[in-house]
């Protein structure tokens, strides 16, 4: 229990120290609500502590991912990319209080820099057309490492109400112009895992709902060592 109280002060201490960065206060109580609620920067944080590889975070928005982690302790190198140039930008003055964090603005369906290690994908999948989404994935494959992890958060296609909550809250976001307006396109686990070959890859997926009404679910995948 005491561990327990620990994880979650070390959690709840991080999350406001990357919000006290933001000067506009709407969008320091935006991160500072979206870190402590959002299950999934503490699940990447058990994820990637353990490793020294460099995370390539696709769809990285603010860089949230990138100064919790640091927050936390974590050291590797960090590359963000988003298509969301207002996000970038107010990302990177953020990113210059710390080491080895680049936030990038790039459009992932063009040329993807060269890179080897962990690569983080969350919430990006459904907003790509489903040939898109094939051709990220087998891309985003050939660039886990030996012993690398891909980790995916994303909302399966599978009718059931938390699936239409995720669906209504995605075009609620978009309204707000919060998110890109681009028609959403919610893979099944069998598009997620088809990418990768079960010869070459571990395979792990389990809910991320955390307090939330959302379809979130975590996909793990681990390259074998050759």
């Amino acid at each position: 229990m005491e561990n327990r109280r620990g994880e979650v002060s070390e959690h709840e201490s991080a999350c406001a120290r990357v919000a006290a960065q933001f000067s506009e206060l709407w969008l320091r109580r935006y991160v500072g609500s979206k870190l402590r609620r959002d299950p999934v920067y503490a699940a990447a944080y058990e994820l990637f502590r353990g490793s020294d590889q460099p995370i390539l975070d696709i769809g990285c928005g603010l860089g949230l991912l990138a100064f919790y982690l640091r927050e936390r302790g974590c050291r590797q190198p960090l590359l963000g990319l988003d298509v969301d140039a207002r996000k970038i930008l107010r990302g990177i003055g953020i990113a210059s209080h710390y080491e080895d964090i680049d936030l990038s603005s790039q459009d992932i369906q063009g040329p993807m820099p060269a890179f080897s290690g962990n690569i983080a994908l969350f919430d990006v999948l459904h907003y790509l057309s489903l040939a898109e989404q094939t051709s990220l994935l087998s891309r985003l494959a050939q660039r886990v490492a030996p012993e690398g992890l891909l980790v995916i958060r994303d909302c399966p296609r599978d009718k059931g109400p938390r699936f239409w909550m995720t669906c209504a809250a995605e075009k609620f976001a978009q309204t707000v112009s919060w998110n890109m307006n681009t028609p959403l396109h919610f893979p099944t686990r069998e598009r997620i895992a088809e990418a990768f070959h079960e010869n070459e890859f571990t395979r792990e997926s389990r809910p991320l709902w955390g307090r939330s009404p959302f379809n979130n679910h975590l996909f793990i995948f681990r390259r074998v060592s050759p």
